[in-house]
């Protein structure tokens, strides 16, 4: 296969890729194994919805260009691997990449930058992603925020009036 060939395969592989994506991260997979990559794909896709591409940054940055994940551009140095996030549940996909890590003791291969609703972040700014509560989380928390004052009020027109409470004690 020609280098033009792949190289677009790669391009046609990352734009799909983006198709639904919410969120994008690159890792420093330098030092990781073939094996290791594969074992690290099969845990993301089946856990999270997550697919992990290794590409040479120019190529990904190429099918990145003119979308609302080009502000990626600054992270795209050294030998990066890009996660995919397809799913709303960030959090979950980071913490699968995270307990990988430390259950291969892999230390150095890092997260590097990521871009979310078109902000880049950085590594340091993780924790704010990882202890984003998921879609279905807020949903339940504004769902019980709006059903306590609601029972509140139907207990309040279901109470005895104070007529009725006057003849009780009688």
């Amino acid at each position: 296969m020609s280098s033009l060939r792949r190289a677009l395969l790669v391009a046609g592989k990352t734009k799909i890729n983006l198709e639904n994506c919410h969120f994008i991260t690159g890792i420093n997979y330098n030092g990781l194994s073939v094996k290791q990559l594969q074992e690290l794909r099969g845990i993301l896709r089946e856990n999270t919805n997550t697919k992990l591409l290794v590409a040479k940054n120019t190529l990904v940055f190429k099918a990145l260009e003119g979308t609302k994940w080009e502000s990626l551009k600054p992270c795209m140095k050294g030998m990066n691997a890009w996660l995919f996030v397809q799913s709303e549940d960030i959090p979950a996909a980071l913490k699968t990449f995270i307990n990988f890590q430390k259950e291969k003791k892999l230390y150095d291969n890092n997260l590097g930058g990521a871009v979310f609703e078109e902000k880049l972040y950085a590594p340091q700014d993780y924790k704010v992603i990882e202890t984003m509560p998921s879609r279905s989380d807020v949903y339940g928390m504004m769902l019980g925020s709006l059903h306590w004052p609601a029972l509140d009020l139907v207990n309040t027109l279901q109470a005895p009036t104070a007529t009725e409470n006057e003849t009780v004690v009688a």
